[in-house]
């Protein structure tokens, strides 16, 4: 296959995938109420989003459409992708294509799933707490979706580590034994992430991005031990 036959195949594929998110949008966008209910279910008692400009209700419909969409049309889109990398695999490896879809949208669903049910419900109490009684708080929907998504996202893209380091060492790129050699960098690489993308400042907060990610490192680790090729597989597989 020809670099033009490589390039119109991304397209095609590039296409799909976006056609099939811009369905899955619309269809979120049909159910934006439930889910901006279901994403206001962590907010203390009797609080009410607000909106401050004439844009920002049309502007966070989206958010929501697009985010949700996304998820639905994940096994789509992962297959599109998948569909696009296969050619270039052994024979035995592209049987992993229907488990490579489910995992990779289960894992992201399960960091958003982390998020929502662990993450905000004490995130979003101390946040708010700060000035105890001293002001009355009046969040913007537009703010409030745009960073409670943002979380899910981060943690949604976390929970993938495993499923990444599944493809990369049956593709032969990453090894165990190079993982185990660097875990000491990239622990403090991970501390570093986690302080960063901690919703507040306090040691708890921290704790709950920071032990999650040095959690899927090292179950990482396990998963590329498992999986890689060994000198045996490469011997045995075909030209």
């Amino acid at each position: 296959m020809t670099l033009f036959d490589h390039l119109d195949e991304l397209r095609t594929r590039l296409f799909r995938a976006l056609a099939a998110w811009v369905v899955a949008s619309g269809i979120m966008f049909a159910f934006r109420f439930a889910v901006l209910d279901w994403l206001q279910a962590p907010l203390p008692e009797g609080m009410r989003l607000t909106y401050f400009s004439l844009l920002e209700p049309f502007a966070t419909s989206m958010q929501i459409a697009a985010f949700f969409g996304l998820v639905l049309a994940g096994p789509v889109v992962v297959g599109q992708v998948w569909g696009f990398i296969a050619p270039g695999l052994y024979p035995e490896e592209r049987r992993y294509a229907v488990p490579f879809i489910f995992l990779t949208v289960m894992a992201f669903a399960l960091g958003v799933a982390f998020s929502y049910y662990l993450v905000l419900p004490i995130t979003i109490p101390v946040l708010l707490a700060f000035l105890g009684d001293a002001a009355v708080g009046f969040l913007s929907i537009g703010r409030y979706i745009g960073n409670v998504l943002m979380l899910m996202s981060v943690f949604g893209l976390m929970f993938e580590l495993p499923v990444l380091a599944f493809l990369l060492a049956r593709i032969g790129i990453l090894r165990a034994e190079g993982l185990r050699r660097t875990r000491r960098y990239a622990i403090v690489g991970l501390l570093i992430t986690a302080a960063a993308i901690s919703p507040t400042g306090d040691p708890f907060n921290f704790a709950l991005v920071a032990i999650p990610l040095v959690v899927l490192y090292e179950l990482s680790i396990m998963v590329v031990g498992a999986a890689q090729r060994r000198p045996r597989d490469v011997v045995e597989e075909p030209a």
